[in-house]
């Protein structure tokens, strides 16, 4: 019998971001599933050409590999290994998901785990576990049924390690699997020179070229990594707003006896920056996984798959619109350029809209030329940079400190010079006096 997983594929007419053909693939490639129980462990190279998908993953297994080549399609396609070091199921329908697709919502709307499932997508312990077996060649060495049955697990991923743990312990005591030795790691989930644990390097970037999630490896000058990298500054610099103003909160506690009006101090912008950089980082995640298309039917395809599983919402440019809106009221009305100045949070938060603007202009091309990013991610950086202005304005409102307007330079007329000059000071006075506006009154 099938599993789900079995017949969600041949039933699907598109799998995800990086399975956009898979419906082709599934037309002109047997895809069986291989019974790990009936097959030896073997690494030995095949004597004859591999043509069965689940052969080919396998072999890819065997190899270390991240990433194989299918033959039908010439695209490139995750293995389980690379599956497992990202340590939790992305959504998108792929192949050789080892989660059982546990993050993709059935017919009926539900978050049910499929029944050919290795490891419960959330739990890093059992992944990790997984990954270190196919680095030291041991991947197939042990029963299917001894992975571990992650069906009907309540799809809760606060709690779903906690849940693994108790359901998979005996399992994981009882395997063999050796001792990790340091100094062996390769990096990133395999661990460094000095500790077992997963470090950020993994020096494949050293000659200059980074992959992307599709599997795709470019240069890191491309136009790509230009918008990726700048969207990645701009959430950085919300965070350095976002510790400024928990310091001020902290330091207004301090003050006033750790009275609960502190914490609202900023209402709720500083709630409202955490759910931005959540956001800065699905919008990385967009343009890191760009749609590849060679002709119409595989564009007709792309759009398809990229508006069910790789599109951005529309509707958050309309939450900060909202939240704009709600702050804007508080505010007294804008009728002047203003300077870039005022509490520390404030005019940080203006160097943070200035980047915002430059993430914009360098995901245009991928918008407007390559067509490889959705509208609607590039509307809500858009759309950004007018919240970030005004949140600005804002922290100044909530601090009580004072809004300077921008004023044209005055030119002062006449022959007198020592009149031109007592004129000249009596003129700065009165402009710095009208450009100061208190915005509490």
């Amino acid at each position: 019998m099938q599993s789900n997983k079995e017949q969600i594929v041949q039933s699907s007419d598109s799998i995800g971001d990086l399975n956009l053909h898979y419906n082709n693939i599934m037309e002109s490639s047997t895809i069986s599933k291989t019974n790990a129980n009936t097959q030896s462990s073997s690494s030995s190279s095949p004597t004859a050409v591999i043509t069965d998908i689940e052969d080919i993953h396998r072999q890819a297994i065997l190899d270390k590999q991240s990433t194989y080549i299918d033959p039908s399609t010439g695209f490139t396609v995750f293995t389980e290994l690379s599956h497992l070091k990202r340590g939790k199921c992305c959504g998108n329908q792929c192949r050789h998901c080892p989660y059982g697709w546990s993050n993709v919502k059935n017919e009926r709307g539900e978050f049910v785990t499929d029944s050919s499932a290795r490891v419960v997508s959330g739990d890093r312990e059992r992944t990790g576990l997984l990954v270190k077996r196919i680095l030291n060649g041991t991947y197939y060495d042990i029963e299917d049924d001894t992975y571990c049955n992650v069906t009907n697990i309540p799809h809760d991923t606060d709690n779903v390690a906690e849940e693994n743990s108790k359901q998979m312990n005996t399992n994981i005591n009882q395997s063999k699997t050796p001792k990790h030795i340091k100094g062996e790691g390769k990096g990133g989930s395999a661990g460094g020179t000095l500790t077992s644990k997963n470090v950020p390097y993994t020096r494949k970037g050293d000659t200059g070229t980074s992959q992307l999630f599709t599997g795709e490896r470019r240069k890191k000058d491309d136009v790509l990594f230009e918008a990726l990298g700048t969207v990645d500054e701009l959430c950085s610099v919300v965070g350095v707003v976002y510790a400024e103003l928990n310091s001020s909160i902290e330091k207004q506690k301090a003050s006033d006896n750790n009275s609960d009006d502190s914490n609202r101090l900023y209402g709720d912008l500083p709630d409202q920056l955490l759910d931005v950089m959540s956001r800065l980082f699905d919008v990385g995640s967009h343009i890191a996984t760009p749609q590849k298309t060679t002709n119409n039917q595989q564009q007709e395809q792309a759009t398809n798959v990229k508006s069910r599983n790789n599109s951005f919402h529309n509707h958050h440019a309309a939450v900060l619109e909202e939240w704009i809106d709600t702050m804007t009221d508080e505010l007294p009305e804008l009728t002047s350029f203003i300077l870039p100045t005022g509490s520390i949070a404030s005019a940080q938060l203006h160097v943070v809209r200035t980047v915002c603007r430059r993430a914009e202009r360098r995901m245009v091309p991928m918008v407007q030329e390559e067509q490889t990013v959705d509208p609607a991610a590039l509307s809500y950086v858009n759309r950004l940079s007018d919240y970030f202005f005004t949140a600005a304005r804002f922290v100044n409102y909530c601090e009580d400190r004072d809004e300077v307007q921008y004023r044209r330079e005055v030119r002062l007329d006449g022959d007198d010079e020592g009149d031109k000059g007592r004129r000249r000071d009596e003129t700065n006075l009165l402009q710095r006096e009208r450009v100061v506006v208190k915005l509490k009154k």
